[in-house]
């Protein structure tokens, strides 16, 4: 595999750098630096040991909205617990160029969006900015690099698509400290396994009052609102106009942004 094929079946597996590190028997400071561009010559045979690796794996992730409860998701790739735990400390200590996400004291790289992530985050963005301004609302609507602390620890680092905060004590020039009211991800290859499964979870447990995921595969949004005791799940099409559980009388059409 070329250096662009590793990163990219990295991504579509979902494998962190620590992972990987493991599985091929590469140190973990090599393969930062290998898959960050730091190092711009790497060995042939680190490239060997990695693809060797990631052509042996297949991705294990999969969801399947049932009948009686839209969002079940069926989460069967296993997050394997790093040796080491990281803190926001080593966020930002990254190369400017390398974005992740910390959760539980666990590193997650993002690759760079693609074009139709970005018409779909954008267009989120532009809708839910255009509605509270024409209400003169004072929620605020933020897009990465955006940071969400949701638990104000040191364990847990977020950059969602789209984040709205009607809570405006908890801002500061670092980003959002506790629960926003409402959270979008937009999914990718690389990154579904965590947006459906773990960030769902941690989402509702911080608090989240609502929690949109886009599917650009299969035209499909995911709305969970967290309102109540117990919350509901709503399964939408991109064809759809769809009601914010945060604003009533605001809806969106995803499909009117491709």
């Amino acid at each position: 595999m070329t250096l662009q094929e590793i990163k990219k079946r990295k991504q579509e597996l979902g494998y962190s750098n620590e992972t990987l590190s493991k599985r091929s028997g590469v140190p973990l400071g090599t393969v930062q630096k290998v898959l960050a561009g730091v190092t711009k010559n790497p060995r042939q045979k680190t490239l060997e040991a990695l693809s060797d690796v990631l052509r042996k794996e297949t991705n294990s992730y999969s969801y399947e909205p049932s009948t009686e409860h839209p969002s079940v998701l069926q989460e069967t790739a296993l997050y394997e617990a790093s040796e080491r735990k990281y803190t926001i400390e080593d966020i930002y200590a990254l190369p400017e160029n390398v974005r992740a996400e910390l959760i539980n004291g666990k590193l997650y790289y993002m690759a760079a969006p693609t074009r139709t992530h970005q018409k779909l985050a954008g267009g989120m963005h532009l809708a839910v900015a255009n509605y509270i301004r024409s209400k003169n609302g004072s929620c605020e609507v933020y897009i990465p690099r955006f940071a969400v602390f949701p638990f104000n620890d040191e364990e847990t680092y977020l950059e969602p698509d789209l984040t709205v905060v009607c809570d405006l004590s908890k801002l500061d020039e670092k980003g959002c400290h506790g629960a926003p009211d409402w959270v979008v991800e937009v999914l990718s290859p690389g990154t579904s396994s965590k947006d459906m499964g773990i960030k769902l979870f941690k989402y509702r447990e911080a608090g989240v009052r609502e929690y949109w995921i886009l599917d650009p595969e299969k035209k499909i949004v995911i709305v969970e609102n967290y309102e109540g005791p117990e919350g509901n799940a709503s399964l939408y099409s991109f064809d759809n106009e769809i009601p914010s559980g945060i604003f009533p009388d605001l809806l969106i059409r995803p499909a009117d942004f491709l």
